[in-house]
C-alpha cells in the first residue's frame, strides 16, 4: 500500500510522536509499503539530513500565515492537491489535536481515501470526567474531525479513554508505541562528548526527556539526599534540554549535590542506547499528561529496571515489582525508597530488568506493533 503519514510533529521536532513516526515508517518500508510524510514548513531552513529511508518522500506545505508554530494550520488547497496527486491508499494522521493530522483526515474523507487517526496524548486533567465531557462539547470542531476517521488508534488505554470523549459511541483501538529492540539492546559507541561526562565505577540513575515541569525531574533532585544517605557514590544522569534546566541546576547547587548530578543537555539519538545500557536504574517521575512513556520501553529494551510514577499510561507498561517499580506521582519520598531498594539489591534489579526486556520483545518490538497497525489498514483499505 501507499501510506501517507500526516502530522505537525515530525523530524526535526523532538518528542514521542516524532519517534513513533520514524519507527513506523522504517518498518512499513521493510514490509514493502510505500510511505510519504506530509507536514508543514517548520523553519526557514529545513535540515539537510533525514532519519527516514531514502525511498520516503517528505512533503512540507506552506502555512496559512507566515508563522512557524505547531498550531498554525497548513494551506488547505495545497494539502488537498498533494493528497489528490499522490494517490495514496491510506491517510494516517498522528496527534489528534493538531491541524495537519485533522485536516488531512477531513480532506481524505472528501476524496474517498480510507483514514486512520492515532491519538498520542492525554490532557493534564484527564481524570476529571466532568471537565472533559464539557470540553468535548466546547471543542466541537475537533470532535467533528475525529469522528470522520475510519479508525482511531490510541497508544494506551489512558489515551483511548481521553480520545473517546470526542468519538460518541465509537471505541479506539489500543496499539502501543514501539521500540527498536536491536538498537537498544546492542548499542554502538556513544558520541565522545557524552562519554566524557559519564562517571565510572559508581551506581548510576538515568532520566531522559524534555526538562519541563510535568516531567518531574525536580522530584529526582529532591529525592537524591535520601538516596545518597544509603548509597553515597550514586550519580544521577539527566539527559535532555528544556526551560527547567536553569532551575534544576540551581536547585542542585542549593542542595550541595553538584558532584552527584550530571546534566548532559541534548544527547544525540545515536548515543542514547549506550546511555541506557550504561546506567543501573532508569526513572520516569512524570507528574501529569503521560500518555505512554517511550523512554520507558527504550530502557526496557536495554534490560534496565524502571522506577516510574503511576501516571497515565505508564502503569499499563510497568507491572509493579515484576518488570519495574511504580510510585505515587509527586511523592519524592516513595521515589527515593524504590531506588534505594534496587541499589541495595542489584540481583533483584537485574531480575526486573530481564523481565522488562522480555516484555519489550513480546509487546513493544516495532515489528509486532507495525503488524497490528497494518491489520487496521487492511480492514479499511
Amino acid at each position: 500500500m501507499k501510506i501517507a503519514l500526516c502530522s505537525d510533529w515530525v523530524y526535526p521536532t523532538v518528542g514521542g510522536v516524532q519517534s513513533h513516526i520514524i519507527g513506523l515508517t522504517t518498518n512499513l518500508i521493510k514490509n514493502g509499503h510505500e510511505v510519504i510524510i506530509i507536514s508543514k514548513e517548520q523553519s526557514e531552513k529545513e535540515p539537510k539530513s533525514s532519519p527516514y529511508d531514502r525511498s520516503v518522500k517528505e512533503i512540507r506545505t506552506k502555512t496559512v500565515a507566515p508563522i512557524k508554530h505547531v498550531i498554525m494550520p497548513p494551506q488547505a488547497d495545497e494539502l488537498e492537491k498533494i493528497l489528490r496527486n499522490e494517490k495514496v491508499d491510506i491517510v494516517h494522521g498522528h496527534h489528534a489535536f493538531t491541524p495537519t493530522a485533522l485536516m488531512s483526515i477531513d480532506i481524505a474523507k472528501k476524496q474517498g481515501i480510507p483514514t486512520v487517526l492515532t491519538n498520542h496524548s492525554i490532557s493534564v486533567a484527564n481524570s476529571y470526567d466532568m471537565v472533559w465531557d464539557l470540553m468535548s462539547q466546547v471543542l466541537f470542531p475537533v470532535k467533528g474531525y475525529v469522528k470522520q476517521a475510519d479508525r482511531v488508534i490510541a497508544v494506551s488505554h489512558a489515551a483511548a479513554e481521553f480520545i473517546e470523549r470526542f468519538m460518541d459511541d465509537k471505541k479506539a483501538i489500543v496499539i502501543p508505541n514501539g521500540v527498536d529492540i536491536e538498537r537498544f539492546s546492542k548499542p554502538l559507541s556513544p558520541d565522545s562528548q557524552v562519554l566524557k561526562k559519564i562517571p565510572t565505577d559508581c551506581p548510576k540513575i538515568l532520566a531522559v526527556g524534555r526538562l519541563s515541569f510535568r516531567k518531574g525531574f525536580h522530584l529526582l533532585i529532591e529525592a537524591m539526599p535520601r538516596i545518597l544517605k544509603d548509597s553515597p557514590k550514586t550519580q544521577l544522569i539527566v539527559a535532555g534540554k528544556g526551560y527547567m534546566m536553569r532551575y534544576l541546576k540551581t536547585f542542585t547547587e542549593g542542595l550541595g549535590l553538584k558532584n552527584n548530578i550530571k546534566f548532559l543537555g541534548y544527547v544525540p539519538d545515536d548515543s542514547l542506547p549506550w546511555l541506557y545500557n550504561n546506567c543501573d536504574i532508569f526513572t520516569l517521575p512524570s507528574l501529569s499528561a503521560e500518555s505512554f512513556g517511550i523512554t520507558v520501553i527504550e530502557a526496557m529494551a536495554a534490560s534496565k529496571p524502571v522506577v516510574a510514577s503511576r501516571m497515565g499510561g505508564v502503569p499499563e507498561i510497568i507491572d509493579d515489582n515484576i518488570n519495574g517499580m511504580l510510585f505515587q506521582p509527586w511523592d519524592s519520598y516513595e521515589l527515593s525508597e524504590k531506588i534505594v531498594k534496587l541499589l541495595a539489591n542489584m540481583d533483584y534489579a537485574r531480575a526486573l530488568g530481564k523481565q522488562a526486556f522480555n516484555d519489550a520483545v513480546q509487546k513493544y518490538d516495532w515489528r509486532v506493533v507495525t503488524h497490528q497497525i497494518e491489520k487496521v489498514y487492511e480492514e479499511i483499505a
